[in-house]
């Protein structure tokens, strides 16, 4: 089953498991990277018994050939129940084994270790290869009666470049109310204060959203226990899902489709990084990777808000858009979670 872009994206009735893209437009066909939204039911092969089911998935070919791949999906909401998430890549005709990308579950959720080998290994929550895949797959095994939730992958083309008009942002102003959250104010030590962004970023998505949230909670719910981290991506967007969202990573290229994906009912988690003078006043002068929440744009600026800001009144703050594409798409290739209402 080929992957069908965006201006073909009609899924027929009887297709639901086809793929659709949708971080692309007919406008910029060759955009290099691609999300896929995946619905289990027909074309998927079921086995199992009581205890455990497993669903696997058809082939799913790519337009472009990709060199990483991240695997988004919600958690059971049935108590006890528990997901495991895999993923296998083709490339150049030969098949690699399934990878283990995450465990979900109501009291636990862990990532797993590197299962390094000739085609890929895996970084906690990305799956990296070694060369250009042209095709992926994925089974899901649940237990406890747990139910097949849908799944969104996102790859990166093993030949994306910065776009050289990445920095230009929506036309207007735009501005989203944000109850601003401080890592560097939470009730916790100080080494696990600079650790926060992520669920930091998350707890202020889910506020804006209209879903009271606390940031400790969030960071005890998206704890990656094996890894001992909490920005792993799938855990975080696992948790928005069960809080009632839809959410899935995904990568951006220019901040002009933030015109489409950072609304009132849409927010945008942005992983960035950077290093010392290259993002004028920054709440951190410089970072290999750090999580923001993306809140509006004006005159030439990205309204962000930043959790890593000493103090509570000055997490909210405008960083140049140019300076902020290198950051954001250039050095992190767009990577974010997105976080809407269903």
């Amino acid at each position: 089953m080929v992957g069908r872009p965006l201006w073909e994206r009609k899924v027929p009735g009887s297709s639901p498991g086809a793929p659709i893209l949708i971080m692309t437009s007919v406008e910029t066909p060759a955009c290099p990277y691609l999300t896929f939204f995946h619905r289990p039911r027909r074309g998927y092969e079921f086995s199992g018994d009581g205890e455990a089911h497993t669903t696997l998935s058809p082939v799913f070919e790519t337009p472009v050939s990709f060199s990483s791949l991240v695997l988004s999906s919600r958690r059971p909401a049935h108590t006890g129940g528990w997901l495991l998430a895999e993923a296998q890549i083709c490339t150049n005709g030969a098949w690699s084994k399934f990878y283990k990308l995450g465990c979900l579950s109501e009291k636990v959720n862990h990532s797993f270790d590197s299962q390094e080998d000739e085609y890929a290994r895996v970084c906690a929550d990305l799956l990296k290869l070694n060369a250009p895949a042209q095709a992926y797959r994925f089974r899901l095994t649940v237990g406890e009666q747990a139910d097949v939730p849908d799944v969104f992958v996102c790859l990166t083309d093993a030949a994306a470049s910065y776009a050289p008009d990445a920095a230009v942002l929506p036309a207007g102003t735009r501005t989203i109310p944000v109850f601003p959250v401080s890592q560097m104010r939470l009730d916790v030590p100080e080494e696990d204060r600079k650790r926060l962004c992520s669920p930091s970023s998350l707890c202020m998505a889910l506020n804006a959203l209209g879903i009271k949230a606390d940031p400790l909670e969030t960071a005890a719910a998206v704890y990656d226990d094996r890894a001992r981290i909490y920005g792993n991506w799938m855990l975080n967007t696992s948790y928005a899902c069960a809080r009632g969202c839809e959410a899935f990573v995904t990568r951006f290229q220019k901040l002009e489709q933030l015109e489409e994906f950072l609304t009132p009912q849409s927010l945008v988690v942005a992983s960035v990084g950077y290093g010392r003078g290259e993002l004028a006043g920054a709440a951190v002068p410089h970072t290999p990777g750090h999580l923001v929440l993306l809140c509006g744009w004006e005159n030439g600026k990205v309204r962000v808000a930043d959790p890593a800001a000493e103090r509570t009144e000055d997490v909210i703050r405008f960083y140049d858009a140019a300076e902020f594409a290198r950051a954001w798409l250039k050095n992190k290739r767009g990577a974010a979670y997105l976080v809407r209402k269903k």
